[in-house]
């Protein structure tokens, strides 16, 4: 034996006994939960036989490891068990799971879970997703449900792997052999998904999940530890840490880590006495052991180093190249593979020759074997064709749980394609383990077969599933099983062909003549049934004929056609014959008939637009033209007088806003503007809301912007931006930050951080708020910031305030020189030499110079005399219509005379009530259209520039929209 050998055997011996004295310590307690031995796997002999699994070899070989066969089949872990495990885990608030596996490739499966007795699902399950390459927790628990992925665990490669997950409350962590993998963070703690009260309504599965979910490969060391750290746990693998040495060696042998490994669990550091557990005699004399083995390793080692320069040696002499083997006295070269035996692939590494078993895939066949030469077994046909026949389902689970039963399988068959030899289901035999019949035991139902196949190709047909009473068989006297052991029902293949058949012959129709042979002819329909889903149609002819009338006929004297075309012929025997009257819409004899002009006849039968008769005589008969423009009416026609008399065209003038071919928004109101107005009506959106009449958005505070954005068209009349003030009236818009906010709900309009309640300047950036006259108006936007003037009054607007300006009213004329010092006037008139302006004096005719007007009417009290007779606010000598209330003084033609007491108001000669434009002068009176309105007020009644469709008084020209900015009350007499 070399000195390497000994070395290791030595240190092997130290570990495996250190670590033996540790587990019989700690033989009591539950630091270690195996799950294949407390489902009573793990008893001699107990593994070849346990029910879903089958025994085999693992990487280690001081355990057994097991190939997952049928994971629903593997028992529950007992509840008493899982109860304590529930406590070791709020014990410790986590756990570490260790387990060895081989997985099948790119496959995906369950390692353990957590089920509800009751099938309502997982509350905790560990899938190893194959083709993500992750490790999936999932957990349930405080009304939540979290998956959390570990990335690039790439277990499913079928080669063995180990892993070691440490979870503590919220935090989970994976190592993958030594290999750390990413943490991941829980949303739920984990004592709160593995709660105390648990095993009372859920059990602890090995390999089984949902649906398709179950584990697929081998299994070995599934377990829970508890009592140590994660730390130890990997330093007890061979991994290194930073904490503490790990002894390793240049070539592992056999494969084994370069660690030394034992089956050693370590102990909570705060248990001291579980930590120690010698006795000081007894630590004395490891003390000295340890001494001694100290000083052969040292000795051990400088002979490991004299062989290690002797091998050197040896190979410069016989000239090996660096890192290659030999091996059964064959020298390879380094990363060279050769196979010693099918199942043996051994590769050189270094100079060290690594060998290991060839892994073979798991065969998804019943009838695998090993061909001869090759090491892993093959899937083969069939000695019969499965043609039609789809592939077999998976086996149900056994009927019984002890004794004889039975397990199936079905598949189904296409029938209409292929003729299907052998079964439909398949029946085998299954013997968990041996019933107990030493009592009575009443007869239980096993479960149900699969569905057989239909019994019909197409349509409606049945398909049948059966059951046994032997889960178990009634024994003793037991009572039979109740109930049905066959059940059937229906099932819907594609409809079945339908032949058509004829229907019956309809009646034979009218003979084509009275006389002298004719045909008279007959059909039927294939529709008794038709054909449908592919079957035939009918067979022979859908039509038939005869003939009929065979007899000769008699002399006619009307084949000759003597009478008017329409007129009615009656022939006698003898050859005669006679016309009857001329058709409707003719008069005459019978043999010449004339065409009645009914327009002519009955000259109102039809409307009569602009004296012309809009009426068409036809050959024969009548109809009338359509009403014309703007009108609607009916469009009679007939053949008679009478008709022309009964039937009468009426033509009314068309109104869209009762009619209902307006086109206004549904919350607009139609106006009719009158019957030739062009167009006939306007569209106004209703309080509320704000657009066009035809585009309508809701506006909370009446300012004409809608709340929210509207479609614009091109050149829009109506505001389509949504009002930035919605709650708030501010038709202007005025934004003088333009920040989307309006200046009339802004608290900071010009952004300064003063608020506006507070800002003497609330529209110009002026944060130091300078105001040199203290009028509460800041200089930056004072227009006297020098003069106190908080009114800020600027009578002609010239951005100078009345406070500061030498000409209030921008005329040219000096302050101290102006009879009118806020009224533009620059000619200066004073008729009555008062020393006020004519333009602002409010008796301009009389000398006042003190202005007084005791009634604020605007009226000075030298004249007025408060005589109104048509009580329209106007003085009778001020009125230019002083006998007709006349509110507005308009005065078209600028006469003296207001329009309403002017019979001629546009001054052109043709009086109001003839004039088809009565405030436009047009003597011409033009009108191209006919439609009653001039062309010189087309559109525009009263010559405003505003088109009447969006004027606010269209027979106003001073007035054309609403505006109450200057809003002033005068008192009126």
């Amino acid at each position: 034996m070399g000195p390497t050998a000994v070395l290791l055997l030595l240190l092997l011996v130290l570990g495996v006994s250190e670590a033996k004295r540790t587990a019989e310590s700690r033989s009591d307690d539950n630091s270690v939960f195996d799950l294949f031995e407390l489902i009573g796997f793990i008893r001699k002999g107990a593994g070849r036989r346990a029910p879903g699994v089958h025994l085999v070899k693992g990487p280690e070989s001081s355990s057994p490891a097991y190939r997952i066969e049928d994971a629903s089949r593997i028992p529950a872990v007992p509840d008493s068990k899982f109860q304590d495990l529930l406590d070791a885990i709020h014990a410790e608030k986590g756990f570490i799971l260790l387990a060895t596996l081989r997985q099948a490739k790119k496959s995906r499966g369950t390692l353990l879970s957590v089920e509800q007795k009751d099938g309502s699902g997982h509350v905790f399950s560990l899938v190893s997703n194959g083709k993500a390459g992750t490790l999936d927790l999932s957990l349930s628990g405080d009304g939540k449900q979290q998956l959390v992925s570990v990335e690039d665990a790439l277990l499913a490669t079928g080669h063995w792997k180990n892993i070691t997950l440490f979870v503590q409350e919220d935090r989970a962590q994976l190592y993958v052999g030594c290999e750390k993998m990413e943490n991941a963070e829980l949303d739920i703690p984990i004592q709160n998904i593995f709660t105390r009260d648990l095993a009372s309504s859920a059990r602890l599965r090995i390999a089984k999940g949902g649906v398709n979910d179950n584990f697929q490969g081998l299994l070995q060391n599934v377990r829970f530890v508890f009592g140590t750290t994660l730390e130890t746990i990997l330093r007890n693998k061979g991994c290194s840490s930073s904490t503490s040495a790990i002894i390793t060696l240049d070539n592992p042998i056999n494969g084994s880590s370069p660690a030394i490994r034992t089956n050693y669990i370590g102990h909570k550091t705060k248990d001291i006495q579980a930590v120690c557990g010698f006795s000081c005699d007894e630590l004395t004399n490891m003390f000295v052991e340890l001494q001694g083995l100290r000083s052969m390793v040292t000795t051990l080692q400088d002979r490991v180093r004299k062989v290690t320069e002797e091998n050197e040696l040896i190979a410069k002499v016989v000239q090996i190249t660096p890192g290659v083997c030999i091996h059964n006295g064959i020298l390879h070269k380094n990363k060279e593979e050769w196979t010693i035996d099918s199942c043996t692939e051994c590769t050189c590494q270094n100079s060290a020759t690594i060998c290991r078993k060839v892994s073979c895939p798991l065969m998804p066949c019943s009838n695998a074997t090993v061909p001869d030469g090759e090491c892993c077994p093959r899937c083969w046909p069939s000695d019969y064709a499965d043609d039609g026949w789809s592939p077999w389902s998976e086996w149900t689970s056994c009927s019984v749980t002890c004794g004889n039963g039975i397990q199936q399988r079905g598949r189904s068959c296409d029938s209409l394609n292929n003729r299907c030899e052998g079964s439909s289901v398949q029946t085998r035999t299954c013997h968990l383990q041996e019933c107990d019949k030493r009592f009575k035991q009443d007869g239980g139902w096993s479960h149900w077969s699969p569905w057989s196949s239909c019994s019909v190709t197409c349509g409606t047909g049945i398909i049948t599933r059966i059951r046994l009473c032997n889960s178990p068989v009634p024994q003793l006297n037991g009572k039979p099983c109740e109930g049905e052991a066959r059940e059937n029902k229906s099932c819907q293949k594609d409809p079945c062909p339908i032949n058509g058949n004829w229907g019956p012959w309809s009646p034979w129709d009218a003979c084509t003549v009275t006389c002298g042979g004719g045909l008279q002819k007959r059909s039927r329909l294939c529709n008794n049934p038709e054909p449908q889903y592919g079957g035939k149609t009918c067979v022979g002819e859908a039509r038939g004929t005869q003939v009929c009338n065979k007899q000769d006929c008699p002399i006619d004297g009307c084949l000759s056609n003597p009478c008017f075309a329409g007129t009615t012929c009656t022939s006698s025997p003898d050859g005669s014959w006679k016309c009857g009257a001329c058709p409707a819409g003719y008069h005459g004899d019978g043999v010449h008939c004339q065409d009645i002009d009914e327009c002519k006849e009955v000259p109102d039968a039809c409307f009569v637009f602009n004296g012309v008769h809009r009426c068409e005589n036809t050959e024969p008969g009548y109809n009338c033209l359509p009403c014309p423009p703007r009108f609607t009416g009916t469009q009679p026609f007939g053949r008679s007088v009478e008709d022309a008399m009964a039937n009468k065209q009426v033509c009314k003038p068309r109104n869209p806003c009762t009619d209902g071919t307006h086109d206004c928004n549904k919350n607009a109101k139609c106006n009719y503007l009158g019957h030739f107005s062009d167009p006939m009506y306007r569209c106004e959106c209703k309080p509320g809301y704000a657009g066009n009449g035809i585009i309508c958005g809701e506006d909370t505070d009446l300012d004409g912007w809608p709340n929210e954005n509207l479609v614009c068209v091109a050149n829009a009349t109506y505001h389509c931006k949504k009002d930035n003030c919605p709650n708030l009236p501010n038709s202007g818009q005025e934004d003088y930050d333009k920040d989307g906010i309006g200046d009339a709900c802004d608290n900071d309009d010009d952004d300064d951080s003063i608020p506006d309640d507070r800002d003497n300047c609330p529209f110009i950036y002026n944060p130091q708020q300078y105001d040199y006259d203290r009028d509460d108006v800041g200089d930056r936007c004072d227009n006297c910031p020098y003069n106190h003037n908080p009114d800020q009054t600027d009578t002609d607007n010239n951005g100078e305030g009345d406070a500061c300006a030498v000409d209030i009213d921008g005329d040219g004329v000096l302050n101290e020189r102006d009879n009118c010092q806020y009224v533009y006037n620059v000619d200066q008139r004073d008729t009555d030499l008062d020393g006020v302006g004519d333009q602002c004096d409010n008796c301009p005719l009389e000398h006042n110079p003190d202005q007084e007007d005791t009634d604020s009417d605007r009226i000075g009290d030298q004249c007025d005399n408060n005589q109104d007779i048509d009580e329209d606010g106007h003085q009778n000598n001020l009125d230019n219509c002083p006998y007709v209330p006349n509110a507005n003084q308009a005065d078209h033609d600028k006469d003296g005379k207001g329009d309403a007491c002017d019979h001629d108001d546009d001054n052109d000669g043709i009086p109001d009530d003839k004039d088809n434009c009565r405030l436009v002068a047009n003597p011409d009176q033009a009108d191209s259209d006919g439609d009653g309105r001039g062309d010189a007020c087309k559109d525009d009644f009263d010559q405003d520039s505003v088109p009447d469709i969006d004027d606010i008084c269209p027979e106003n020209v001073d007035i054309s929209e609403t505006d109450f900015r200057r809003f002033q009350m005068i008192p009126l007499d």
